[in-house]
């Protein structure tokens, strides 16, 4: 039987069944001080925190899987140049300590497959 639990306070779940250890993160947004920097407020890159604090839930949780639940950028058509760095560059940080990654494409995450590293499925 399916184990599901809330990773409080992150918006993460954790399923487990038998050995097998999935973290599920939704709604990150990578890229969205982009956005308010159009309106003239200027905030530093959040992705190096987000990164961190999934780096955290990963070593607590020791998942054998992640998948990503939706929008993983910001930008709904386009890619930013932001994200053009980030992207791959958090993915395979990721992949440093989950080899198992799968992504559910939401709907801010157009043009996202070719961000991802070959083996994110």
């Amino acid at each position: 039987m399916t184990q599901i639990k809330p990773v409080q306070p992150y918006p993460a779940l954790l399923l487990q069944e038998n050995h097998d250890r999935a973290l599920v993160v939704s709604d990150l947004h990578i890229g969205w001080e982009r956005l308010l920097s159009q309106r003239g407020i200027h905030v530093p890159s959040q992705t190096p925190k987000i990164k961190n604090t999934l780096l955290k839930l990963i070593k607590e949780c020791k998942p054998t899987q992640a998948i990503f639940l939706g929008d993983i950028k910001d930008a709904i058509t386009k890619v930013s140049m932001e994200e053009w760095k980030d992207i791959p560059e958090f993915f395979e940080d990721i992949q440093t300590e989950v080899s198992d990654i799968q992504v559910i494409l939401g709907n801010h995450d157009g043009n996202l497959e070719p961000l991802l590293p070959e083996n994110v499925k």
